[in-house]
């Protein structure tokens, strides 16, 4: 059994990508990369797409089982903290937004900012 995106899994990852960079034009696009899964190496499928300095990958491990991260500048990986997803909607916008306060805090840390509430 195929666990590839559906057609509608890369239409609702490509509108997340749509909402958050709406003058840009960013693409999804579909890879297979290889994880070890249950001690084996196993290729699945993966959509994949970048700004300027991030890379980000959802996995489909499962028919409804997603897994989001994102890697900064190359080399620094960094994920939602959320093992596993079933809500593609969730994964990719959890994703989005883990990367913007990524992005937020690394303009802001020498920053004096106070928050209230």
């Amino acid at each position: 059994m195929s666990i590839d995106f559906l057609g509608s899994e890369i239409k609702t990852i490509q509108n997340a990508v749509n909402q958050r960079w709406k003058k840009e034009n960013i693409n999804v696009n579909l890879a297979d990369i290889e994880i070890t899964k249950e001690g084996e190496l196993t290729l699945v499928p993966a959509a994949v797409w970048e700004d300027k300095n991030s890379t980000f990958i959802i996995l489909k491990i499962g028919i409804f089982s997603y897994k989001s991260f994102f890697y900064y500048l190359t080399d620094k990986r960094f994920d939602t903290g959320v093992s596993e997803y079933n809500d593609l909607y969730e994964c990719a916008n959890t994703l989005l937004k883990a990367q913007a306060d990524f992005i937020l805090s690394e303009h802001t840390k020498d920053l004096n900012l106070h928050s209230f509430k």
